[in-house]
């Protein structure tokens, strides 16, 4: 019964490191991370919102830290003709661009980490 109840202690401080890593918020700091997701290229501004984005990842698959050198061969080059614009900031400017995946484009071939 000891053991049941040690191996239930362990098992729920384990599972409870792995809820609490999921930051709310990161900050700004500019040190930039290469990943890969199913074989496409995603850049973050630094490892706070690589692991963020880790933690909503939906399909259970965790994103991979690469170097820029393997991650940019798998930037998206086609992006869909839909007009939704997104902005996002860089360096204290702003950007239009004429949807998400021209967005991720640009951040991906430029590595410019737009918040």
């Amino acid at each position: 019964m000891k053991s049941f109840f040690a191996l239930c202690l362990l098992l729920g401080l384990a599972l409870s490191q792995v809820g609490g890593s999921c930051p709310e918020s990161c900050p700004d700091t500019e040190d930039t991370v290469w990943a890969l997701d199913g074989g496409i290229c995603s850049v973050f501004r630094n490892k706070c919102y690589f692991d963020k984005a880790n933690c909503s990842q939906k399909t259970g698959e965790q994103l991979t830290i690469t170097t820029k050198e393997e991650c940019q061969p798998h930037c998206a080059s086609i992006c869909p003709a839909i007009y939704q614009p997104v902005s996002g900031t860089y360096r204290g400017k702003t950007r239009e661009f004429g949807n998400a995946c021209n967005k991720q484009a640009h951040a991906c071939d430029t590595g410019e980490t737009y918040l």
